[in-house]
């Protein structure tokens, strides 16, 4: 059963939350503080919680700090805020500490919603070590030599929406934090946002300013400066990739909010190698510089680590509030009959750029690349066998072709 640990200071707020989660008792077992500091005590005596759900605005010891103080002391477990207020203050504080921020007042089925998401993705891995990695990360490495141009940017007066957005997009990191962020409740946007001018036009460039120039919210990356030439040409990649996803995505007739999901889906496709080159440098530059005779990249990845990077993207991802198609797609990107079902256009928009498009880059072993194909059970049961012509022309204009 689900434990979750609800927090807030006015009795009434918890009386309701009480109430209103009351159909989840078979499902949820539900704890209820008034304080902080009262949940802390109560997290060191028992069992680990599986979810934190806190109120922003307590006396003593708000939301923020103690969200903090959790990540710190259990990072396995996922950290929700609630909150009445959008302003600038409370997003700086709130956007390391939290992994979903969810504002005020929020309907059961909401909460019940963000909360299921992730944890319902748990099961994809098999690594308890690697679950309490994921969830207490709060940030993604960064090159060093893009974070630094950001940052110049940002404080030149000919900086421009624009000219940050094209910065940003020349590296996975940045692409995921900015668009997790612009898509949380904090913005209540209409539509998911799935581009980096898209992002950075919505948050506004002071906000832009002061999550980079004051928070750090774009972390550099510290690992072996050999693994540098690797994450760069992960970004190329990725953007091949995602221009190819976008425009087989259109060839099938998807509108136009689709066809972006699909490029923000390939984007971030190969984001669980930064997580695990990130937390296990190390053992992943051994399966880099040593890889093992027969094994995939998939492969050497769940036999050092539990579970691939496809699937620790997808948690993350899911973690973060990405939406659960998007999710699907990086999760099942190369073996898409393993999905739940056949209509999901960035699923299948995303496995045949990567099938049909360019190979990874070439800092990745020959020895352990992922030799993709088409899944042709999947397309034949998608009914798009019929345009796969057409996709080989795409991928032959925009990535040269891999296939």
């Amino acid at each position: 059963m689900l434990r979750v640990l609800f927090v807030d200071d006015e009795a009434h707020i918890l009386r309701g939350l009480r109430r209103s989660m009351m159909s989840m008792g078979e499902e949820w077992d539900m704890t209820f503080c008034s304080s902080g500091a009262e949940a802390l005590a109560l997290m060191q005596q028992e069992a680990a919680f599986d979810v934190v759900v806190s109120d922003m605005r307590m006396p003593s010891m708000d939301g923020a700090e103690f969200l903090g103080i959790v990540r710190q002391r259990h990072p396995e477990t996922i950290r929700v805020i609630l909150s009445g207020y959008a302003d600038v203050e409370s997003i700086l504080r709130t956007v390391g500490p939290a992994h979903i921020y969810l504002a005020k007042p929020c309907d059961a089925e909401t909460l019940h919603g963000a909360i299921s998401r992730p944890i319902a993705l748990k099961r994809l891995l098999s690594t308890p070590s690697l679950r309490a990695v994921l969830a207490g990360l709060s940030n993604l490495p960064s090159l060093p030599d893009v974070v630094f141009k950001v940052d110049e940017e940002l404080r030149s007066p000919q900086c421009s929406a624009k000219s940050i957005a094209t910065l940003i997009d020349r590296d996975v990191a940045m692409t995921a934090e900015l668009l997790r962020l612009t898509n949380s409740a904090y913005f209540s946007v209409s539509s998911p946002v799935t581009t980096t001018l898209q992002a950075v036009r919505t948050i506004g460039l002071e906000t832009i300013q002061a999550l980079v120039l004051q928070i750090g919210i774009f972390r550099q990356f510290s690992g072996s400066p050999s693994v540098a030439p690797l994450l760069e040409s992960l970004t190329g990649y990725c953007l091949t990739t995602a221009n190819l996803a976008e425009a087989i995505a259109g060839s099938m007739g998807a509108d136009q909010t689709t066809a972006k999901a699909s490029h923000c889906a390939a984007m971030l496709s190969r984001i669980g190698i930064l997580v695990l080159l990130d937390a296990y440098p190390e053992a992943y530059e051994r399966i880099l510089s040593q890889p093992t005779a027969g094994l995939s990249l998939y492969q050497a990845e769940e036999q050092a680590f539990g579970a691939n990077h496809a699937l620790v993207g997808a948690y993350l991802l899911g973690l973060w509030g990405f939406s659960p198609p998007l999710v699907e797609a990086v999760a099942f990107a190369g073996t898409p009959s393993r999905s739940l079902g056949h209509d999901n256009a960035i699923l299948t928009a995303l496995h045949a750029a990567i099938a049909l498009g360019p190979p990874l880059p070439s800092t990745f072993p020959a020895d352990i690349q992922i030799k993709n194909s088409l899944d042709m059970a999947y397309i034949v049961e998608a009914r798009k066998d019929g345009q796969i012509s057409r996709w080989r022309e795409l991928a032959l204009q925009i990535s040269g072709g891999n296939k």
